[in-house]
């Protein structure tokens, strides 16, 4: 076995702040958490042809957003929907040594490889294993990639080693053409914060032994986030590619209430009952609150009660609000704590036309083979006249979409259908 190419993969926290909530642990719903930061691994896994799901591989929870997905062995710098995805073998857990290991396979270049996670300091340490050495095929292909949601950095700084940078609102920067067009890295280095103005998403990563590459993903495809990337090292076995993660957590954090209700509204003789999501560890009891809005903007409480608990559920606790002995006519807000939802109605006929916006402009909407016009608006013209074809037989297209035996028509297989 060589000795493998350490790289080291720091998501950590950034100089300026102090980590105030202690180092992350894995708890017994198998994940990393410490206050404000949860590390998923490989908890979540989408088996279907859309393979760029977003919502797999290392996942960071960071002060209740989503905010870096997509942490596996990717064989493109930015993956759009239909490039390939490993499949998945198996997970193992190790809740004494604090360890999560993920073992994965790309069948078509017959390569096997492990993602492990394990607690370490302030951080987490991440390592990629190969029982083999890359196949010759992946060689410049096949590295570890983080993606980053856009919308929770919109705006914000980077700083690549020393030199700082800006993540654009709009998908910019330089590409070149080799194969096909691709995005350059908008920075390269060996040490990255990301956000360091912004306490809730300053994320830090440090690569001492390999180099990281920063790409805006957007510029290629519609669906691409930031992508942070380090190729795989070729003709290495065992650890041949390790990161440390940690992420900025502010202490005494916890993720607001979330009130949920019918948005609809309620009928005055039914059940009508709020749930309301709490952060596991926002546990003290408030008063729940039901205010009648009048004509004039003014409130009045109808009715105050301690919710009910009703238990844990992942990653919330949750209680329930029963104020179905309300019943007149109205409109109404619920406030729990700080928050306070949207109004909605109480009313005899508050069902009575919820049906419209789905007939009168959803399915109209979606004919998108005929002309659609609203009075004075054209929502589309008469496209896709000449574009249908009649599906083969015992066939699965690309998008989920499959053929039985028959076609189910007076057309041939792959004959035009006119008007289509």
């Amino acid at each position: 076995m060589q000795t493998p190419n350490r790289l080291i993969f720091l998501l950590l926290l950034a100089p300026a702040f102090a980590m105030a909530a202690g180092p992350l642990k894995l708890n017994e719903q198998e994940y990393f958490e410490t206050t404000g930061v949860n590390v998923l691994v490989f908890s979540n896994w989408y088996n279907g042809l859309f393979d760029d799901s977003k919502m797999s591989g290392i996942e960071l929870i960071h002060h209740g957003v989503r905010t870096i997905t997509n942490g596996d062995v990717r064989l493109n710098a930015t993956p759009e929907q239909w490039d390939a995805i490993p499949q998945f073998v198996d997970r193992q857990v190790d809740a004494e040594a604090g360890v999560i290991q993920a073992n994965l396979r790309y069948p078509d270049y017959d390569f096997d490889f492990s993602i492990r996670a394990e607690a370490r300091n302030n951080g987490l340490t991440l390592s990629v294993l190969l029982p083999a050495p890359l196949p010759a095929g992946l060689e410049g292909k096949a590295g570890f990639n983080l993606e980053f949601l856009p919308a929770a950095y919109f705006g914000k700084t980077f700083i690549m080693d020393d030199g700082p940078g800006a993540l654009p609102l709009y998908p910019t920067g330089p590409k070149e053409q080799n194969d096909a067009i691709e995005p350059i890295p908008l920075a390269s280095g060996h040490r990255l914060v990301m956000a360091p103005e912004d306490p809730e998403r300053i994320v830090t990563i440090a690569s001492p032994g390999a180099e990281l590459k920063l790409y805006d993903g957007r510029a290629k495809a519609q669906n691409g986030w930031f992508v942070l990337r380090s190729l795989l090292p070729s003709g290495q076995t065992g650890t041949v590619l390790e990161w440390t993660l940690t992420a900025h957590s502010i202490e005494g954090w916890t993720r607001p209430p979330v009130i949920g209700h019918s948005q609809v509204g309620y009928h005055p003789a039914q059940e009508k009952v709020a749930v309301i999501e709490l952060d596991r560890n926002d546990l003290a009891v408030q008063t729940a609150r039901l205010y009648r809005v009048d004509s004039s903007g003014e409130t009045e409480l109808v009715l105050q009660a301690e919710p009910a608990d009703w238990g844990r559920y992942t990653r919330y606790f949750y209680r329930t609000f029963d104020f179905s002995e309300v019943t007149q006519t109205g409109v109404y807000v619920i406030q729990y704590g700080g928050q306070k939802t949207a109004a909605f109605r109480i009313a005899p006929d508050v069902y009575e036309t919820i049906w419209q916006p789905t007939l009168d402009i959803y399915f109209p909407v979606q004919m998108d083979h005929l002309l659609v016009n609203e009075a004075y608006r054209v929502w589309h013209g008469a496209s896709h006249l000449d574009d249908a074809l009649q599906a083969p037989v015992d066939h699965q297209h690309f998008d989920l979409y499959a053929q039985g035996p028959t076609t189910d028509s007076p057309f041939q297989p792959g004959e035009h259908i006119p008007g289509q």
